[in-house]
């Protein structure tokens, strides 16, 4: 399939008389292109007027290629064919080359034309594509586009320079302007219809070239930084294939952050493009900064905010994310406030962007002071998923650098439960600094002037930034059931019990050293006693070395609950508990996450017991419990990370409390 690349218009400040002159300095060798060895007139052709004046050039190029490709093709160089036609009438210069050498195999054509700019007669514009056709090349077609590709764009990177160095060189002789061309008095000006060589439809044909989609490369470099010919010529061609389809299509910035998430492929980016648009108008997205407010309790509870620049001009956006209570945020205003509170936050970060030429993404900075297993609830998960599919299809490329500051142990296995579904190039931008770390040299500093450093991470830049802790109950809107009956796959992740007094419910587990237990459980009526016990069988068991969760269906019986040691009916194992501070009380209301690092394998019991008092008016205990096993090939950490820590949350107080307990970790909020 043909390949075609069409370049950004170059602009000389120059004349288009001058530039011809130091256009022609160029020939018959160039010593700034060596792999241009020389060329050599075949035909030429001027009018008796010297309006026109068409030359046939035969150039011969160096072969820059491997040595065994070079054997293979049986070519040290290669031989174009150029023609120029200047029209000094019209002020025009329309060049074409193609390649003599294998143009059987491979059909190369460039267009190029120099023209006076539409805005100033007194500047030049130069426009230039080219297209790739390789029909067959002794079976290495691929290494032969790679290697024309890359001559073409870098010959291309020196085009500019060089007419530079050649008015510069004009100059320094005192050559500073040239004559426009002029009627001479006794010669017709028709007299240049003679010679069937100078064919009149040069300028036509490159009608369609000039009037084509315009790209400056001074509006590149001032607007979208310094980009690199491929770059340049991927934003000019998915625009045009865009104006195809649509009238209106968004601006260059956007463009190259499309091509750019999908490494410049363009159909594919095209294909992404057209959905994105679909979706912002489906949403009206480009109105959402004027017809959204974010509600109160997001205003209140959401620590988060812009707060200045980075050391490259980007915006940055701060989320004390260890102090939001995910939970209670999605239970007050649901996952569809909060996605939309997300897309305000894009929304103004591509209109501070757009304020700041070059700048096209922002920076993040994610403080976890305080994270704990609340965090990691199950819906939260998914609804951090769900935001980041939409966040990437729609926002690629904003991302500049996210900054993760005082992640404490417990972020390993956090890591591992979200890293999934965010995308490879987005974590490739993640830097994570635990404790203090951030401080040291190579710490936040590097991105952030210490001056912009936030007061809450011992810089002198006062953030205002509300850590208002937990959203009281009475604001929630939707209950846990009611949250997880919006998702079939938690309906099926979730199970229901509910136990009589005296009863207890077991899960067990099967899990292999240094694998991670966590579970999640919702006291939704009554009182539980919770407990994770190791099973002692009093025969080996065959199957203790497989990891995964075994749940025993049904195994929900009467016993005395509180006991450290609980017989089976049959005295076959004994259930020794792992730890005393997980033999743990829960009230109706509690929300419970909780994980166990497996220092040892074997067989482990989770157990619910129903402790409600006498006096009670139900005897019922009623929850809803998840629990999942992960392997030690599945994390990213150390052993040592994850024997974490004690983490106790309740309304009652406005931070969170950590504690160390060993290899225990759980959390509770009432």
């Amino acid at each position: 399939m043909p390949q075609e690349y069409q370049l950004p218009d170059r602009v000389y400040k120059y004349p288009f008389e001058l530039i011809m002159l130091a256009y022609e300095r160029r020939f018959p060798t160039c010593s700034m292109i060596p792999a241009f060895l020389g060329s050599e007139t075949i035909h030429e052709y001027k009018s008796k007027d010297g309006a026109v004046h068409v030359i046939e050039r035969r150039c011969k190029i160096d072969v820059e290629a491997p040595y065994l490709l070079k054997k293979v093709c049986g070519a040290d160089h290669v031989f174009f064919i150029q023609k120029n036609s200047l029209n000094l009438r019209n002020r025009t210069l329309n060049i074409v080359a193609t390649n003599e050498t294998f143009s059987s195999r491979v059909k190369i054509k460039e267009e190029c034309a120099y023209k006076p700019h539409p805005d100033n007669d007194e500047w030049t514009i130069f426009t230039q594509r080219a297209t790739l056709n390789i029909i067959s090349f002794f079976g290495i077609e691929a290494q032969v586009e790679k290697l024309g590709i890359k001559a073409y764009h870098k010959n291309i990177k020196k085009g500019k320079e060089i007419i530079i160095y050649y008015v510069n060189e004009l100059e320094s002789e005192g050559v500073v302007t040239a004559p426009r061309w002029s009627q001479p008095d006794n010669i017709d000006s028709d007299s240049d219809s003679d010679d069937s060589f100078a064919s009149a439809d040069d300028d036509t044909r490159m009608d369609d070239l000039t009037n084509d989609y315009k790209l400056d490369s001074d509006y590149i470099t001032t607007h979208l930084g310094e980009l690199n010919p491929m770059e340049e010529c991927s934003i000019i061609q998915l625009a045009k294939r865009m104006k195809q389809t649509f009238d209106k299509i968004p601006d260059e910035r956007v463009l190259l952050r499309f091509l750019r998430a999908r490494n410049f492929d363009i159909e594919k980016t095209r294909e992404m493009l057209i959905k994105s648009m679909a979706w912002r108008k489906q949403y009206n997205i480009d109105a959402h900064l004027d017809i959204w407010t974010p509600p109160p309790i997001i205003e209140k509870y959401l620590p988060g905010a812009w707060h200045r620049s980075d050391k490259d001009g980007r915006p940055v956006y701060i989320l004390r994310l260890g102090h939001l209570d995910i939970k209670g945020m999605l239970r007050a205003v649901g996952e569809d406030a909060l996605l939309r509170y997300a897309l305000y936050i894009c929304e103004q970060g591509i209109q501070k962007t757009n304020a700041t030429a070059q700048i096209s993404s922002w920076t993040l900075l994610i403080d976890l002071e305080g994270l704990n297993l609340r965090h990691l609830w199950a819906p939260a998960r998914i609804a951090m998923r769900r935001f980041t599919e939409v966040m990437e299809q729609n926002y690629p490329e904003t991302l500049g650098v996210v900054l993760i500051v005082q992640a404490p142990r417990l972020f390993p296995l956090a890591w591992t439960l979200v890293k999934s579904f965010i995308n490879e190039n987005t974590r490739r931008k993640c830097l994570v600094y635990g404790g203090n770390d951030y401080l040291e040299d190579d710490g936040i500093h590097s991105y952030i002037h210490r001056e912009d450093i936030p007061d809450f991470l011992g810089g002198p830049s006062p953030c205002n930034i509300e850590c208002n802790g937990l959203v009281p109950r009475e604001d929630y809107t939707r209950s846990t059931e009611e949250v997880l009956a919006k998702e079939a796959g938690l309906q099926s992740l979730y199970k229901n019990c509910t136990i009589k007094k005296g009863e207890i419910h077991e899960v067990q587990v099967e899990a292999d050293v240094d694998g991670v237990i966590t579970w999640d459980f919702d006291c939704v009526l009554g009182e539980l006693q919770f407990t994770v016990s190791q099973r002692i069988f009093a025969q080996p068991q065959c199957n203790s070395s497989l990891a995964g969760l075994v749940e025993m269906a049904g195994i929900t019986y009467s016993t005395t609950p509180n006991t450290s040691q609980i017989q089976s009916p049959t005295d076959s194992y004994t259930d020794n508990i792992v730890e005393e501070s997980t033999v743990c009380s829960y009230l109706e209301g509690d929300s419970v996450q909780g994980s166990f690092y497996v220092s040892k394998p074997g067989t482990y019991i989770l157990s619910w017991g129903n402790v409600t008092p006498a006096a009670s008016i139900c005897s019922k205990s009623t929850f809803l419990y998840s629990i999942e096993t992960i392997e030690p090939k599945d994390y990213a950490g150390s052993v040592s990370s994850l024997t974490s820590s004690f983490s106790n949350l309740s309304s009652a107080g406005s931070s969170w409390n950590t504690s160390s307990v060993a290899s225990w970790n759980s959390m509770v909020s009432r």
